[in-house]
């Protein structure tokens, strides 16, 4: 912890001098980042190097060709599967509750490796619910959950967002991506009408039991939703996974929660951590790493949110900025509404909005394409 915070207060005493200090700033780049929980099911490790205040997270900081693997104390190896973008998928399975796990990686001819942990049960999720407190709020989606007197005090969460959206005017006909003119139907997938957005959790998400007098968790707020996001403007659907810590765990990532939240996100790429981590390089046991890889079963429970007149929790109000125009022909590439109507494209091809695509989840509960 305490290599963690001299290192904090070298970013901030370097980034309130940045113009003299530009080479001390760029060092603090190329520190190893891993990411990722030893869980049931699957495993998902990211790999990354740290860049700089000066520099944004590009793909040449992905660590893309690495070999990575799961090994269990009884010598059984999982081996990953490279996704690409610094994304490394390990099938797991079941774990076993008696024995140990650690991950293993190889990477510009050096070997790192992460501590050997027996898995941890994460106890089950109790329920998911929203509640909007009046016009004008947000929607908070809330978790509650409760494990045994002796189980572990320390939680986190993470989640996945899938949502529909629809524009406000239905395009009758436009331009494919060969540039051909089209007729499109909403009774099939060639329509520029309907899309589904994705997104997931961003911020780390903890909580402790240690000073109340239940292992309980109660109504704890993961997201909050403006009225105004489009999000929740038709059907919104979330899936939440819960993992329980070790104290240490969950030490290394409340100060680094705190540390971003203190420096208004501003290192948020960088995660800039020390020697509280539980990763090693083997050849080189002084190079710093950044990450701790708990090994521990999540459990998910998931919930779906509709807008209906009755509870109005979208207030949003894409008029203002949907305009119809009229032209003289159809001789232009523009997204026909119909006729010789056309409007933005913002207002009429649903690919234009945030995370949104063409790419229906297949077990979404509408009939829409």
């Amino acid at each position: 912890m305490k290599a963690l915070k001299l290192l904090f207060i070298l970013l901030l005493t370097l980034s309130a001098c940045v113009d003299e200090y530009t080479p001390e700033v760029k060092g603090v780049s190329g520190i190893m980042v891993v990411e990722g929980l030893i869980t049931n099911g699957e495993s998902i490790f990211k790999l990354s190097q740290s860049v700089s205040i000066l520099d944004t997270l590009k793909g040449d900081n992905y660590i893309t060709d690495a070999r990575v693997e799961i090994e269990r104390n009884d010598g059984t190896i999982y081996e990953a599967i490279n996704d690409g973008n610094g994304t490394y998928r390990i099938a797991t399975g079941d774990l076993d509750f008696e024995k140990e796990y650690r991950l293993n990686f190889t990477w510009n001819n050096k070997r790192y490796q992460s501590s050997y942990l027996k898995p941890i049960r994460s106890a089950e999720i109790d329920s998911l619910s929203w509640r909007k407190e009046g016009e004008g709020q947000p929607v908070l989606v809330c978790v509650n959950s409760h494990a045994g007197e002796d189980d572990l005090p320390y939680y986190r969460w993470t989640y996945k967002e899938t949502w529909e959206i629809t524009t406000e005017y239905f395009a009758l006909k436009g331009y494919d991506d060969n540039g051909k003119l089209v007729y499109f139907d909403l009774n099939t997938a060639n329509n520029r009408y309907y899309c589904w957005g994705r997104d997931s959790s961003k911020s780390i998400l903890l909580e402790s039991t240690t000073d109340l007098k239940e292992n309980r968790i109660a109504q704890k707020t993961l997201v909050e939703i403006s009225p105004h996001n489009e999000k929740i403007k038709n059907l919104y659907h979330i899936e939440v996974s819960q993992t329980q810590l070790r104290a240490e765990a969950y030490n290394y990532f409340r100060y680094l929660r705190d540390e971003v939240e203190r420096t208004g996100g501003l290192f948020s790429i960088v995660m800039s951590a020390g020697d509280n981590g539980n990763l090693v390089c083997l050849d080189d046991p002084d190079e710093l790493i950044i990450g701790y890889v708990e090994v521990a079963s999540t459990t998910q429970k998931s919930m779906y949110i509709e807008y209906t007149r009755e509870n109005k929790i979208f207030e949003g109000d894409l008029l203002e900025r949907c305009t119809k125009y009229r032209a003289d022909s159809v001789n232009e590439y523009r997204p026909w509404i119909s006729g010789l109507t056309y409007s933005k494209w913002y207002c009429v091809d649903c690919r234009t909005h945030y995370n949104a695509s063409k790419d229906k989840p297949e077990w979404w509960p509408t009939d829409h394409w």
